[in-house]
């Protein structure tokens, strides 16, 4: 009993260790549980819980046998790409054409019978030759008695006699009787042969038929009586394969510990509680005793390719009765001892913890999914039936916790399995299932199972040691690999040379982010074996937080030791794919024009004999990538019907409506060239249609006979930068117009408060748009339009409404998703067509579209076309094309006439002839499809279609910044329609494409900014703009129109960025709905003159009335009070941003003032907004609902841009502008410059507004809050002409007059009103003047002790020395921030001044600088507050604008006495009197 003997020894060392008074330790009990372990013949690990993972599976993997532990094959593999590199065409191929596919041919039954009409008939009689059968599920049924066997069946005799007369054996008896009689009575008559036949016929048949019946009853029978003892949980045992387990186990457990050991200390590092400093692993070891299969059931009843059976198994290290005696003796428990430390740093100390008598048992349910091409199972589905059964124990070792159960803790075991069942259930537990997919676990195509594809950039090395110092300088290249394995690229060599530059772009097709990359570097010997010198590594998990890294210093280490540096950049970009459905299949994926494509030649036919002496050609094939050989084919010998094994390359495509796959198939000549057997050649968008009919056959050019069988597998991928290049960018055929209206009962996943709902639009899975947030609404109104792009009719939107989250990723509160096919209509040429009316859905959202419905969106979809633009790239490469034809139709012309003058000479030659026509026939393509008129645009015609795509190229930037990204914004958007990748240097190429949407050209302005960051949120805060450029749109798109024109960007500190980039416009056939009109939103602005005959609320007869504002519901002005009078003259103005004068609910209530009580009401009046005409100020006298009395009112209403925010309530100070103050300039700021910004991601424009609810009497809509866009033009340039716009008025012209007397009393300014242009109604010949006020709110972020003052100072004229204007007092800074109260002051300036904040850490004698900042007046009118970086903390400073009162409000805004200057242009101006209709 040695075995059982270890095993006390193993239980009296733990219990040792556990006795407080005992001198053993852990570590002492752990050494002595290895030791019996090893004793027992079992394999057990021991390591120092410091150790690294890789350093724990190097110690588990040198226990293991030679040859036992196999690497796993990479995937990845190295891709060419269709990047040209300035080298002409190898081969004079046709022009590309599709007019060489071979049609299906359709047979009987409609469907299409082969690739070319005789394939599917071949392949089936080689396998009937070969096999008996093709592949297929199941056997061909029988269709007159499916499942019938013979027992079943029914003979005539059987339906035409009742069973009483057949079936006993008196009734068998008696026909043997009754022939014996009749055979003698026939011989007796003297009957012949033929009386005996058919007596013999009719008795066998009746016997047959009796016997029949025997059977079947004694079959019936025999199935009762089974049926009364079988149970439904019948199953087979399999102790076949429990026997095979016990000996197979003891070569399989060290497999699994390895596995376990590679990756244990990861999961458990990152699954650390905080209360812990770590958890590492010490001991582990499996144990002697395998898992066990209890039994199986199969359930035959399925479908042909379904596999389906339930698992019973078990794993009990505990339960010895399967196990023989010597078993017993050598068995072993496994155990895992796990160091955890408790504490933190120093101050931690580690507690060895022992997990034994482990058990698990359970009932699954595996379901195979069979499929006819190898490896022939597709996926196998596990889930368990019930919840498995686990236990466990889990002891500490030492002697702090007595050695007692964790588990015995109340409630702490039930909490564990909660926890365990929690997270399995959604995975394996029925009815979720967990997928195993086998097919493409083997499959061998790397671009079945790539998730993206890797851009490696190796610019060269620096100080790369030679470890033979006897070598000289050595002559490096360097290969790109994965863990090490076989080369995927290689660079070119350079010579003698330590510090060498590649300057090489590799691409590299990935099916994971585990491995790592990595970059041997080799000198290059050309006798001999190449020297190896190191291997730089790069780990691609790193990829997940960043896709891009760059300007990487890479380390070479060979044998520990370094070796020298490798610069490389490494740039991840991953494949889009469909979503996946609830049956398993795919979305279909975004349309794109940039991917991998896996081009594939796999056989030929009747290749033209003629050209072999023999008659049998050695042929083989040259894939080609326009014009340029990619990859040849293996060389078969003597057949004219090849089929390649190795056919395939895997491309990556920057631009799939120009790439051209070729073919060329040649017959190998061992000491002659190789001659061409036919040649073909197609464009990639043509193959990837005609795949999509069935058609992968290709008569070959230039021969007599041959065809080919070409495929191509594509999966888009989303490149961006240089890489991508214009070619990712796919053409529309229309917009998507959503308009969301509300969402009602709505989820709340905040425990406290309420949810914080928005909507987004997903194309394909990527976010194009989205809605503004409404704060702790779970009905949010956001009454948006957004208009998506559309590609084809394929797409999917998704409609998502998020919850947004402070800290970490917004929740979903449930999805709608919308068929693109639903609304997109096609007419018989192929031209698409409005929807016409928009229809109103009102669709439940349902979480990831599963699980029943809660709360509603309310919206409308419709979709309108693009127009047929011709673009000038396209119709060049047709020329190109043309030109081509052309020249092989002159070509064969010329031919006709040689042989025209040889056939009068009396000699013909017609074979050059017929094989230059064959090539035209098979190649020129004849398109009988009608080609819908194209638009050709000039500048001057883009007036003309007001709405429309603008399609954007961002060629390069130069920038005074690195690391941040162009940003492009239209109208009233709040968050960007276009964000580019990522400028790593100051200096980038961008070549990326998108677009936006504008709705009304003439009047739009276009907004091009520079960030270092993403606003997720919409509020702006921390403002990460760097610099800002706005403009008119029509005149930015006249200057860019098809030209590379450079914009320039200036930021706070005067530094200049410019972006170069070429500009496109695709007119949208459709009528802009009024209420999305510029001039349905705008600035109201109000004089309130006065009120007669109101009632008297006093005692004294008379009344003190105010008046109150309210627009949708929000106060947005109170006036100030009249004492004592039923005829108040206010004389007070105020203005206010109007997101929908359609749906605007403004009105006006008459108050009366009581101290001390609550005010008396006097009356109210509606006041419709939709009669005023703009830019006209109107007076209107209005009557009081109460019971007297009227007030006076003029109305001006200044259409323009209102940018929507964040709705509702939250806990951030300084978000939001106070309702009815007008906001101008961004974040509180005025606009310095604007930038222009590109993307990876195509995006839908959203135009915010209120403007679509019909006016109901209590309707209390929150108002629309934000700002209107006032913009500074800045310095633009293209070529080398720059200009010098000036800020102006929008428009030109006279003001209009103000119909009616204007009264004689003064006017007095209300509170917080202010103008938006200088007073409303001037003239503006500068910047406006005014008051600046500021309140120094607090300070933080600098050293405890210091005294913190702050200085402010106003910025001079150049040359001229700074005004310092105020200085706070000095607070000594203890604990959290610095708090200055009543620290505020005013400065007369103009709107656009700087001032320059200094913080200085104050003394009697001295002050220090702590850093300083610069400030922009916030003129919004509602003292926006600001946070100013200066030094290492940062100063909170409020300030406000208030503009002088220079002029009569009758005045119009937009009179200026100057023109306004254009966004690009130097010399146009353009006047808009009136609003568009």
């Amino acid at each position: 009993m040695p075995s059982q003997a270890g095993e006390l020894k193993q239980q009296g060392a733990a219990e040792a260790a556990r006795d407080p008074n005992s001198k053993v330790t852990a570590a002492d009990a752990e050494q002595k549980i290895v030791d019996e372990t090893k004793k027992a013949g079992v394999d057990a690990y021991q390591f120092d819980p410091n150790a690294t993972p890789e350093e724990k599976a190097s110690q588990a993997r040198s226990h293991l046998a030679p040859g036992v532990h196999r690497e796993r094959k990479s995937k990845a593999v190295g891709i060419v790409t269709d990047m040209d590199d300035g080298t002409p065409d190898q081969y004079d191929l046709p022009p590309p054409s599709k007019a060489g596919a071979v049609a299906p041919s359709p047979t009987t039954d409609g469907e299409t019978n082969g690739a070319n009409g005789h394939m599917a008939k071949d392949e089936n009689a080689r396998w009937m030759e070969r096999a008996g059968w093709a592949p297929r599920f199941g056997t061909p049924a029988d269709p007159e008695g499916e499942g019938e066997s013979l027992l079943d069946h029914q003979t005539w005799i059987e339906s035409k006699l009742d069973e009483k007369f057949y079936g006993d054996w008196y009734h068998n008896t008696a026909i043997i009787v009754l022939a014996c009689l009749s055979s003698w009575m026939v011989a007796v008559l003297g009957g012949g042969l033929a009386w005996v036949f058919i007596i013999m016929a009719f008795c066998g048949t009746y016997y047959r038929t009796s016997i029949r019946r025997v059977r079947r009853n004694f079959r019936d029978d025999v199935n009762r009586e089974m049926a009364k003892t079988r149970l439904e949980t019948d199953s087979e045992t399999l102790e076949w394969i429990n026997s095979f387990l016990l000996k197979f186990w003891p070569i399989y457990a060290p497999i699994i510990s390895d596995t376990v050991i590679n990756s244990v200390d990861q999961i458990l590092s990152t699954a650390t509680p905080a209360f812990l400093d770590s958890m590492r692993m010490k001991t582990f070891t499996l144990g002697s005793k395998p898992p066990r299969l209890e039994h199986v059931k199969t359930y035959p009843k399925t479908e042909d390719d379904i596999v389906l059976m339930d698992w019973k198994f078990s794993f009990t290290p505990n339960d010895v009765a399967d196990l023989t005696s010597r078993q017993i003796k050598n068995k072993i428990q496994p155990k895992v001892a796990l160091e955890v430390r408790v504490g933190k740093a120093l101050v931690s100390k580690g507690l060895d913890i022992i997990v034994e008598d482990m058990a698990f048992s359970g009932l699954m349910r595996v379901k195979v999914k069979l499929q006819l091409p190898p490896p022939h199972v597709e996926r196998i589905d596990i889930c368990f039936l019930e919840r498995p059964t686990i236990d466990y124990v889990c002891k500490p070792l030492g002697g702090d916790m007595f050695g007692f159960d964790i588990n015995f803790i109340p409630l702490l075991q039930s909490f564990i399995m909660e926890q365990i069942h929690g997270n399995l259930e959604p995975i394996m537990y029925n009815p979720n299932v967990f997928p195993i997919e086998v097919a493409k676990m083997l499959a061998g195509n790397p671009v079945d199972q790539a998730i993206g594809v890797l851009a490696v950039t190796i610019h060269g090395a620096q100080g790369l040691k030679n470890p033979d110092k006897f070598s000289g300088s050595p002559d490096p290249y360097t290969t790109i690999s994965l863990n090490n394995r076989e080369a995927l690229a290689k660079t070119k060599t350079v010579k003698e040379n330590a510090n060498p530059r590649w300057n090489e772009t590799k691409f590299v097709i990935v099916t994971n982010l585990q491995d790592s990359l990595t970059l041997p570097v080799n000198d290059f010997n050309e006798y001999r074996k190449d020297k190896h010198l190191g291997t730089a590594t790069f780990a691609l998990e790193q990829l997940e937080q960043d896709p891009e890294h760059e300007n990487l210093q890479l380390e070479v280490m060979a044998n520990g030791k370094p070796r020298g540096i490798v610069q490389a950049d490494v740039r991840f970009f991953q494949v889009l794919a469909g979503r996946k459905l609830d049956d398993g299949t795919e979305e279909a994926a975004p349309e794109s024009n940039t991917g991998i494509a896996r081009f594939t030649v796999e056989q030929a036919k009747e290749l033209d004999g003629s050209k072999s002496f023999i008659g049998q050609l050695n042929p083989y094939g040259v894939l080609l990538l326009n014009g340029k050989e990619i990859h040849i084919t293996k060389k078969l010998k003597r057949t004219n019907q090849p089929i390649w094994p190795d056919g395939s390359k895997e491309i990556l495509i920057t631009d799939r409506k120009s790439a051209r796959l070729g073919l060329v198939i040649k017959d190998d000549r061992d000491m002659a060239a190789d001659p061409i057997l036919g040649t073909y050649q197609i464009k990639l968008d043509d193959m990837l249609r005609l795949m999509e009919k069935g058609q992968e056959w290709y008569n070959l050019a230039g021969t007599q006979s041959g065809r080919a069988k070409l495929t191509v597998q594509w999966k888009p991928v989303a490149l961006k930068g240089g890489i991508g290049g214009s070619g990712g960018y796919v053409k529309p055929i229309g917009v998507m117009r959503l308009h969301f209206q509300n969402a009602r009962e709505l989820r709340n996943l905040e425990t406290m408060g309420k949810s914080d709902p928005y909507v987004r639009v997903l194309l394909s899975g990527i976010e194009t748009a989205r809605t503004v947030t409404f704060q702790n609404n779970l009905n949010p109104d956001w009454d948006e339009v957004i208009y998506v792009p559309m590609h084809s009719t394929r797409e999917k939107l998704t409609l998502e409404v998020m919850d947004q989250e402070n800290l970490g990723k917004d929740r979903s509160l449930g999805l709608i998703e919308v068929a693109a096919s639903d609304y997109i209509r096609q007419t018989e040429n192929g031209e698409h067509v409005a929807t016409g009316e928009r229809q109103q859905l009102s669709d439940g959202l349902r979480l990831n579209g599963k699980g029943s419905p809660r709360g509603k969106l309310n919206y409308t979809v419709s979709f309108y076309p693009c127009l047929n633009v011709a673009d000038p790239e396209e119709e060049e490469q047709e020329k190109k094309e043309q030109e081509e034809a052309a020249k092989v139709t002159d070509e064969k012309d010329a031919v006709d006439v040689d042989n025209e003058r040889k056939e009068s000479a009396g000699k013909v030659d017609t074979n050059l002839a017929s094989q230059l026509a064959q090539s035209e026939d098979r190649q020129l393509d004849v398109n009988g499809e009608q080609n819908q008129p194209k638009l050709h645009l000039k500048p001057d015609d883009l007036i003309k279609y007001k709405s429309g795509l603008i399609v954007f190229k961002l060629i390069e930037g130069d920038m005074t910044h690195s690391n941040c990204q162009v940003e492009v914004l239209i109208d009233d958007m709040l968050f960007p329609s276009y964000i580019s990748s990522k400028a790593r240097s100051r200096h980038t190429k961008f070549d990326e494409v998108g677009d936006t949407f504008v709705r009304e050209l003439d009047v739009s302005q276009i907004t091009l900014r520079l960030r270092q960051k993403s606003d997720s949120r919409g509020d702006d805060k921390p403002d990460y703009t760097l610099a800002k450029l706005t403009g008119n749109t029509l005149d930015t798109l006249k200057q860019g129109l098809y030209t590379p024109t450079v914009l320039s960007l200036r930021d706070n500190e005067g530094g200049v960025s410019k972006v170069k980039v070429s500009l496109r416009y695709i007119p949208v056939d459709m009528q802009l709905d009024p209420a999305e009109s510029v001039d349905n939103q705008g600035i109201l602005h109000v004089d309130v003159l006065d009120a007669a005959d109101l009632p008297a609320a006093d005692r004294n007869g008379k009344s003190d009335p105010y008046c109150k504002f309210e627009l949708n519901g929000k106060e947005v002005h109170k006036t100030e009070r009249q004492m004592k009078t039923l005829h108040p003259a206010w004389n007070e103005f105020f203005e206010t941003a109007v997101s929908s004068r359609i749906a605007a609910k403004f009105t006006v209530q008459v108050y009366d003032y009581d101290f001390g009580g609550s005010p008396d009401f006097l009356g109210a009046a509606d006041i419709n907004l939709e009669l005023l005409e703009p830019l006209l100020a109107s007076e209107y006298k209005l009557n009081l609902d109460g019971k007297s009395g009227t007030i006076r009112l003029r109305l001006v209403f200044k259409p323009g841009y209102v940018t929507r925010s964040r709705q509702g309530t939250t806990t951030f100070q300084g978000t939001f502008a106070k309702p009815g103050k007008l906001v101008t300039g961004v974040a509180g700021a005025p606009i310095k410059g604007v930038g222009m910004v590109g993307g990876g991601v195509v995006k839908g424009a959203s135009f915010m507004k209120h403007g679509f609810r019909s006016k109901k009497k209590g309707d209390k809509g929150e108002g629309s809050v934000g700002s209107v866009g006032t913009f500074d033009s800045e310095e633009i340039t293209n070529g080398e002409s720059f200009g010098t716009p000036t800020r102006s008025s929008v428009v030109n012209g006279d003001s209009p007059q103000t119909p009616g007397s204007t009264p004689t009393h003064n006017r007095t300014r209300s509170f917080g009103g202010r103008s938006a242009s200088g007073g409303f109604g001037g003239t503006p010949s500068g910047p406006e003047t005014g008051n600046a006020s500021f309140t120094i709110v607090s300070a933080s972020g600098y050293p405890p002790g210091t005294h913190v003052r702050v200085h402010v100072k106003q910025m001079a004229a150049k040359g001229e020395k700074a005004k310092e204007v105020h200085k706070s007092k000095a607070i000594k800074l203890s604990s959290g921030p610095v708090q200055w109260e009543h620290e505020t002051f005013k400065v007369n300036c103009t709107a656009d001044t700087q001032f320059q904040i200094q913080v200085k850490d104050h003394s009697t004698f001295s002050s220090d600088d702590l850093g300083e900042g610069i400030l922009f007046v916030d003129d919004s009118g509602a003292g926006g507050e600001k946070t100013i970086k200066a030094g290492s903390g940062s100063v909170v400073i409020r300030s406000g604008f208030t503009a002088a009162d220079t002029g009569s409000a009758r005045d119009s805004p937009r009179s200026s006495s100057g023109a306004r200057r254009s966004f690009l242009s130097k010399r146009e101006t353009r006047d808009r009197a009136v609003t568009p209709s």
